[in-house]
């Protein structure tokens, strides 16, 4: 295969797993989705201006294209994953492929496999499937996208935490596995405020609390140019800060009514309790111990724990504060609908300069008006 014919399959490939990213989203019929789409169709004529089929075949963790592998990238380990979600081993287009062939090939891999498709045939368009296998290794690509980590991951997370409830010590070495996924979905979609729109389809995963709010935090600090070990410190702090909790009672964290006086005071304890197992945990950031500390406290000094004063909170808690509110207000739940954006950035400034940072929300705000015009 020629470098030409690489670039353009490389290109192809983008298009389609990103298109099928917004269809999962959104929908198929999303202007976005659509545009993509004939983007793609363009990539495809160009790619049959010197061959006459385009036949991918999956073997193993391998992409071949025309009896050629195709060297690994993102998006390539994407469009392998997204096929062998499905069962997909083996594709075949050919020329004069329609806007709604491809159409149905995005849609295709825009489904969960709890959720899937009908995979049909077309006349420019046939699939080789096999049985739909889940996946059943602890480990993932770093190349999956973060709705791919999330989904994949959080069952992983709650036996973290259970293990912690059990006494077991912490698996640190799966939290950074889990934060390190997330970063490199983030690094390849290039812009951090992009990172938000998975958080979108939210309802339609199993996702944790606390893999949200390592979303968020992530997404704020690269949109202040955070890298390196400082930015992955502060994806573990999110995803360790509400460790305290799994030394609280299940009947006080379980309970639907409000909580009394008593029953308040124990859950207040939970930084603390958190901050004290993470600074007992070998290898733990002390970032993480700080947030798991914090991350209660008040832009204005109140909140909980009550630090002696003056106390200057980190810029990672304050992040969590905000991130925490917007999960907050934004996921629906069985007893309450999720705000729309306006309702939740008037809210936001409203908490501007008493519960939240000032400046780090209105960034976070920017970042989500971003989002907004971006579709």
């Amino acid at each position: 295969m020629s470098q030409v014919s690489k670039d353009k399959l490389h290109k192809l490939l983008h298009l389609l797993i990103t298109a099928a990213a917004n269809a999962a989203l959104y929908n198929l019929q999303h202007l976005h989705v659509l545009r993509l789409n004939k983007q793609a169709i363009v990539e495809l004529q160009g790619f049959f201006s010197k061959t006459d089929e385009l036949s991918l075949k999956v073997i193993d963790d391998l992409l071949v294209c025309n009896n050629h592998p195709v060297p690994d990238e993102p998006a390539v380990r994407r469009f392998i994953d997204a096929l062998k979600r499905h069962g997909i081993y083996f594709l075949r287009i050919t020329p004069e492929i329609s806007n709604e062939e491809l159409l149905n090939l995005i849609n295709v891999l825009s489904k969960s496999p709890d959720r899937p498709a009908a995979i049909s045939n077309s006349v420019h368009l046939h699939f080789g499937q096999l049985e739909v296998r889940r996946r059943t290794q602890d480990t993932y690509s770093p190349a999956w996208g973060i709705q791919e980590i999330a989904a994949q991951e959080a069952d992983q997370l709650l036996e973290i935490y259970d293990a912690v409830r059990t006494g077991e010590p912490l698996d640190l070495t799966a939290v950074h596995h889990i934060v390190d996924g997330f970063i490199a979905s983030f690094h390849q979609q290039k812009d951090a405020f992009m990172a938000f729109a998975p958080l979108r389809a939210m309802d339609e995963y199993t996702y944790t609390h606390s893999t949200n709010i390592c979303i968020l935090n992530i997404a704020q600090a690269q949109s202040l140019g955070i890298e390196g070990k400082l930015l992955t410190d502060i994806g573990l702090a999110a995803m360790l800060h509400d460790v305290g909790k799994m030394f609280i009672p299940h009947e006080i964290l379980a309970k639907a009514g409000q909580l009394s006086e008593d029953e308040w005071s124990i859950m207040q304890q939970h930084p603390v309790l958190g901050a004290d197992y993470l600074l007992k945990t070998p290898g733990v950031p002390r970032l993480a111990v700080v947030t798991a500390y914090e991350h209660h406290m008040r832009f204005d000094g109140t909140g909980y724990p009550r630090g002696q004063q003056p106390w200057t909170q980190h810029i990672c808690s304050h992040m969590t504060a905000i991130s925490d509110a917007y999960d907050a207000m934004r996921t629906h739940r069985a007893y309450d609908k999720a705000m729309d954006l306006d309702q939740i950035t008037s809210i936001m400034m409203n908490l501007a300069g008493t519960k939240l940072h000032p400046q780090l929300t209105r960034n976070f705000i920017n970042i989500l008006r971003r989002l907004e015009q971006s579709e």
